[in-house]
């Protein structure tokens, strides 16, 4: 059980992690990538105060530094759900279940849209992880639609399970899976179909009859891990203390919004952290 999970590894979910670290808490970083692989390829970051004329990576490494210095856990799995209990909260990963008293999103901007169909599949054939679900597909065909090439390994893992799997990489395939029964189409998708469960996916070129689809991305919509989050367009709803509309719930950085900056991130982690540390308190009396 963690004081608080912080779910994101960049400037905003760092910047909680001291705050909440130095107020004694027993904190979690959620992150699956690399702590902000996105800042880390800025070659220049002029404008983050007292550190003039840095690179992104060169500032996330003292990021990093600075929060593991309070030895916070780091699960190096993506979380793929929420769930809201009467004391705290479920996080469900790929690789395993945790819980927390209060939770920090700190994800950044996620740059995937849902596709058609996809909301209305999900737990009903749609699917985010294969560890998770994977066996209820042995021997049936789904498809694997991924924008990220770290996903092949869920992939093969499919085909394992799977009589076969619709592979559709979202980018450039540089490595031949290694199941044979793995197809690899070159199509994008365009929507999920079905009645009362998955029966197929269309793409720009064909129809697949499939009867599950699984998707892998670096970040999924916001609204997936939580369904009860009230958002403003795709960023998180939040007022002046970080606090959103579910009670132990908290958000920091680009996830709410713009102006997508280092600074307001940092600020805001701090701020998140203070918010989730009183929110405790006052359930402890």
């Amino acid at each position: 059980m963690f004081d608080v999970a912080i779910i994101g590894g960049g400037p905003a979910g760092l910047s909680a992690a001291v705050t909440a670290s130095v107020r004694n808490k027993k904190v979690a970083i959620f992150d699956s990538s690399d702590f902000s692989p996105h800042l880390r390829k800025a070659s220049k970051v002029y404008n983050y105060l007292g550190l003039p004329d840095i690179s992104g990576e060169e500032l996330m490494n003292k990021f990093v530094a600075h929060a593991m210095s309070f030895t916070p856990e780091v699960i190096k799995n993506k979380v793929i759900g929420i769930t809201q209990g009467e004391e705290s909260f479920t996080i469900g990963t790929a690789g395993d279940i945790y819980e927390a008293k209060t939770i920090i999103l700190a994800m950044g901007v996620s740059h995937s849209d849902t596709m058609n169909g996809e909301r209305d599949f999900l737990g009903k054939g749609v699917s985010y992880c294969a560890t998770c679900d994977g066996y209820f597909y042995k021997g049936k065909v789904v498809a694997a639609v991924s924008t990220v090439p770290s996903a092949l390994e869920e992939v093969e893992y499919l085909a394992e399970l799977c009589s076969e799997v619709k592979f559709l990489p979202l980018y450039k395939l540089t490595q031949v899976p290694k199941h044979s029964n793995i197809t690899v189409v070159s199509d994008k998708p365009t929507g999920i179909t079905g009645t009362e469960r998955v029966t197929g996916l269309s793409t720009t070129g064909e129809y697949l009859p499939v009867q599950g689809v699984f998707i892998f991305r670096e970040t999924d919509p916001i609204e997936n891990l939580l369904p009860d989050l009230q958002l403003r367009g795709k960023s998180i709803l939040v007022d002046e203390q970080m606090s959103t509309n579910v009670d132990g719930i908290f958000a920091a950085g680009d996830c709410t919004g713009q102006p997508y900056q280092i600074s307001r991130a940092t600020g805001q982690g701090l701020t998140a952290a203070w918010s989730a540390v009183s929110y405790l308190a006052k359930k402890a009396k």
